[in-house]
């Protein structure tokens, strides 16, 4: 696959981020700038409807917005009725990101979000190190 074709698949796969009741409203802000480095085009609101641009450095104009009031009705948007046990039963993995420090019970949502993206981004983005090229 040349670097053309790279950029045409990559550009016709589209990526959404749900965020779920974040307590921090400038949390959506900076993970709006994370989202959009790593090719994300929607942020799924649900529940919390405000958030604060803040942190996002301009990306939020790059992204769609859309809110739900309740899980229920961002999963009917998203896919019907949701993943069955069947097909739970039949995805590749979950994600966890393990912790190694004992400094910390968890990680703040923005630094959890940029790892996960960075690591599906990295695993399916076929134009990896276009930018880079010597």
């Amino acid at each position: 696959m040349d670097a053309g074709e790279a950029v045409t698949l990559w550009a016709s796969v589209e990526s959404l981020v749900v965020v779920h009741n974040v307590a921090k409203r400038h949390n959506v802000g900076t993970m709006a700038r994370s989202a959009t480095a790593f090719g994300v085009s929607e942020i799924v609101l649900v529940g919390r409807r405000d958030f604060n641009a803040f942190g996002s450095h301009g990306s939020t104009s790059h992204l769609r917005f859309r809110h739900f009031h309740s899980l229920s009705q961002a999963r009917h948007y998203l896919k019907g009725t949701g993943l069955s046990a069947k097909e739970c039963e039949i995805c590749d993995f979950f994600v966890y990101i393990p912790q190694y420090g004992c400094g910390t019970a968890s990680l703040n949502v923005t630094v959890a979000a940029s790892i996960v993206l960075h690591h599906f981004g990295g695993v399916t983005n076929s134009v990896k190190g276009l930018h880079f090229q010597s």
